[in-house]
């Protein structure tokens, strides 16, 4: 397997990474955390542009048919630049989500202004314990109660799109604009930086052509939907594992102890070392997350749930080892070394924890039916 960029590939990263030094810097990035609604004025607009929420989504829906690689290029540029914009929760889960279930009028009427950077979608997924929200039949189509939380994006979002258990047992996702009567949104921060929101839905009424594709049983593709976004968090937090690696290596060649920079202290050397192999580590686990994305759903599960719960470990690791060689300072507002310690620490929450995509990964693999394809099972005696 060819493990290089293609020239093309090359581009798109050094033209994301030179934009978002641009438009995008720390500072400019700072600003955007503490204000009201959490996002950099204009930035959308230069993802619009540029064709970055156009990237993954086929020609037929308006989209640049880009591949799988491509958009982990820019989710690992997004990681490195500290990008708090709901790029991830409006066009890769939520677009993914209308891309695959919607039908030809949804995916017009959601994905266009969402390409166009005029509307944001957010995918309503994380239940209430003991607030499932469930449908049920009603004169026109159907009523939504129950309560939602961590919906990523969901601040700022424009249409909700809201999983609920179907009377027939199913799962069905549906497309509920903000401003709905029995619909209360409340946007929260989380610890990264980033906006999310909880959804409260008393009564909701949704009619028949609400319901994406009319599909009474999503529960295959939201799985698939929701291991691509897998693949592209990892993708984000190998970026943001990189930048505080070289943020480390440059401040440790500048800062001075006992009359020589810190780098030249092999112990430092050393760790600095380890946090390198676990970033390479991270890396490789990331590709194999992405180029499992769209093979059979047992391969798949175990390249995004292996590839999760790998470099959550490492992730922890490598930020916990910045700020320590950054020292005191390492946690301050002014340095970046924090947020991506802080970027990381959620990462390992969102889309499944470490220790549950760890066990995922166990699950698959010692199915009788993997495990009889594995070339790690012992030959029969005799």
């Amino acid at each position: 397997m060819d493990l290089t960029y293609t020239e093309d590939q090359q581009m798109l990263r050094d033209t994301v990474r030179r934009l978002l030094a641009e438009r995008h810097d720390f500072p400019t990035r700072q600003a955007a955390v503490t204000s009201g609604d959490g996002r950099a004025p204009g930035l959308w607009a230069t993802f619009a542009e540029q064709g970055w929420l156009a990237l993954p989504f086929s020609e037929e829906n308006g989209g640049f048919g880009s591949d799988e690689v491509d958009l982990s290029i820019l989710m690992e540029e997004m990681g490195r630049a500290l990008v708090v914009e709901p790029y991830f929760g409006a066009v890769v889960l939520a677009g993914g989500l209308v891309e695959r279930l919607g039908n030809p009028a949804q995916r017009a009427a959601l994905l266009e202004p969402l390409i166009e950077g005029r509307h944001l979608l957010a995918f309503a997924d994380v239940a209430e314990a003991g607030a499932e929200v469930s449908a049920t039949k009603s004169e026109g189509g159907f009523t939504l109660s129950g309560r939602k939380q961590l919906v990523l994006g969901g601040a700022a979002a424009d249409v909700f799109l809201v999983s609920a258990s179907m009377p027939g047992g199913g799962m069905g996702i549906f497309a509920v604009p903000r401003g709905t009567e029995g619909l209360k949104a409340s946007a929260y921060m989380l610890a990264d930086g980033s906006r999310a929101a909880r959804l409260e839905l008393d009564g909701l009424s949704v009619a028949q052509s609400d319901l994406l594709g009319a599909n009474e049983d999503a529960m295959t593709t939201i799985d698939a939907v929701r291991d691509r976004a897998v693949a592209c968090l990892c993708s984000d937090a190998v970026g943001a594992m990189e930048a505080a690696l070289d943020a480390t290596v440059a401040y440790t060649s500048e800062r001075q102890q006992f009359g020589r920079p810190l780098s030249e202290f092999q112990a430092l050397r050393h760790r600095m070392a380890e946090m390198a192999v676990k970033c390479q580590e991270a890396r490789a686990s990331a590709l194999l997350a992405t180029v499992s994305i769209n093979a059979e759903p047992s391969a798949r599960i175990r390249g995004v749930s292996g590839a999760k719960a790998k470099i959550g470990r490492n992730a922890r690791s490598v930020a916990q080892e910045a700020i320590q060689l950054h020292g005191a300072m390492g946690f301050t507002e002014e340095m970046a070394t924090g947020a991506w310690f802080k970027r990381l620490f959620v990462f390992e929450q969102l889309m499944g924890t470490t220790a549950q995509h760890l066990a995922r990964y166990g699950a698959e693999i010692t199915r009788p039916e993997v495990l009889s394809q594995s070339l790690l099972q012992a030959p029969a005696e005799g």
